[in-house]
């Protein structure tokens, strides 16, 4: 059976214009409580609401509940749904590329309280590598994230690759 849309109300249909209008107020509380447009507003800050525009007339579609779920699917040539394992793996990998930033972080702020106290500190190579290390973690995370094909997955081998070299590199892990 055909329906109408919510422009039964703009047709004129007072009986579509009092549902919607119902819907819209939610359930009556009596006055006080902006129980709608005729209420007073005995409440600091509450106004009724008037609109001094007339409402639109919107043309009225005819639309059967068959022809609404078939609307075609869009998507990509050899693009694949995410498996359990596969979000699972990019919650690990992106835990590990926001990992790295907080060592980074924490590093250029040792650095920084190091260098005001006249020690030596990390160092800049040490600092460097870090955000070379963090900047292309996280570029390869936010590609997978976007891509769960294989391509995808290479890029969480990369992360993997750039937090673990990172780490072994300057921590020995």
């Amino acid at each position: 059976m055909p329906r109408r849309g919510p422009q039964d109300a703009a047709r004129g249909n007072s009986d579509a214009r009092h549902r919607q209008a119902q819907a819209l107020r939610g359930p009556q509380r009596g006055p006080g409580y902006g129980a709608g447009p005729g209420a007073p507003a005995d409440q600091p800050g509450t106004v009724p609401f008037r609109s001094s525009r007339p409402p639109r007339q919107q043309p009225v579609e005819w639309y059967h509940e068959q022809d609404v779920d078939e609307r075609p699917t869009i998507r990509r040539a050899g693009a694949a749904s995410g498996t359990r394992a596969g979000t699972w793996l990019r919650g690990l990998t992106g835990s590990l590329a926001l990992g790295l930033l907080v060592v980074t972080v924490g590093l250029l702020g040792v650095q920084i309280w190091s260098t005001r106290q006249g020690e030596a500190g990390p160092g800049t190579s040490m600092i460097v590598t870090h955000a070379v290390g963090v900047v292309l973690a996280l570029v390869l995370q936010a590609f997978a994230d976007r891509n769960r094909d294989r391509r995808g997955g290479a890029a969480l081998l990369g992360v993997l690759i750039a937090v673990f070299g990172t780490l072994w590199f300057w921590w020995w892990l």
